[in-house]
């Protein structure tokens, strides 16, 4: 083999076991990440961090077609990914990498970073990932971005009321938040139960995963029927928000209805079995942390 060829040689395989570029000296700028899990809802998620010039570090999380959520903050997230970059030498993949046989509905990802001296490296796969743990440090980075998935910005949570009814054979169920300047007005009716009881709080926990569980169970798009002409006689579930920029939310539908039937009003029965769920367990959880234990005598 010519020395030609040998140097060839030596330069696909050190391209192809990820080391042909040497570790940058600047700082790590921005990285994006997103990733597509098949077909299941909400599987076009993407995250991105930047650095910024006050030391902090901006976050945007991308959602499918919904509108991006921003959030900041300190820079020690940036830092962090940082770390995982270099760890694993992230900036030496490229390109894409994917199975040697066809997988249908399989999971793909694409990531792209950029240092401060503007380099930059980006790759894609789809079903596979880089060598070396290229898996395990993908995931590291979309681990530490993915818990900013279900927090909602401070300024636009707006949620000022909720209410959520259920009536069937086995009685009335009721939750109700209402917000009132700094304090909130919570009232829970378990199904069955002859009356309910209210609450105070102050922690604005609740009225922010009553927020994300509208926005995951998509409650606004659905059309169901009006609010206003339930008919009592049959069993319902019921929605009512108001949000602090004005929008309100108004939904209900019967649960007698057939499959199909419930198709073509838009609300398929596992998104209300969703919002029933979450509104059960949030609340309960809330009014577990308000009541606390008296101190024995």
């Amino acid at each position: 083999m010519s020395h030609l060829a040998k140097y060839l040689f030596l330069m696909s395989l050190l391209s192809f076991l990820g080391c042909g570029q040497k570790e940058p000296a600047s700082p790590l700028k921005y990285i994006h990440i997103s990733g597509t899990h098949g077909y299941y809802a909400h599987s076009n998620i993407g995250y991105s961090a930047e650095r910024m010039e006050n030391g902090s570090t901006r976050i945007v999380v991308e959602v499918g077609n919904d509108r991006d959520r921003v959030f900041e903050t300190d820079g020690s997230l940036m830092d962090t990914l940082e770390a995982y970059v270099r760890e694993y030498r992230m900036y030496q993949y490229s390109g894409h990498y994917q199975p040697d046989m066809d997988i249908l509905d399989g999971d793909s990802w694409s990531l792209e970073m950029q240092f401060a001296d503007g380099e930059s490296a980006s790759c894609s796969g789809y079903m596979a990932y880089p060598p070396r743990k290229g898996s395990e440090a993908i995931g590291k980075v979309e681990g530490c971005l993915s818990r900013w998935l279900y927090q909602e910005p401070a300024e636009e949570i707006g949620l000022i009321s909720y209410r959520y009814e259920l009536h069937d054979k086995e009685g009335a169920a009721c939750y109700s938040l209402q917000k009132n300047d700094s304090t909130y007005t919570i009232f829970c009716q378990k199904q069955g139960a002859r009356q309910g009881d209210s609450y105070q709080t102050s922690d604005a926990t609740l009225a922010r995963r009553m927020a994300d569980v509208i926005r995951w169970t998509h409650m606004a798009s659905y059309s169901g029927e009006k609010v206003s002409e339930v008919d009592a006689s049959r069993p319902y579930w019921m929605l009512v928000a108001h949000y602090e920029n004005g929008q309100t939310i108004e939904t209900m539908d019967y649960l007698d209805r057939s499959v199909d039937d419930s198709w073509r009003h838009d609300v398929p029965s596992m998104s209300e079995m969703t919002l029933r769920y979450d509104t059960e367990h949030y609340f309960e959880t809330c009014i577990q942390s308000i009541i606390q234990p008296k101190d024995p005598e």
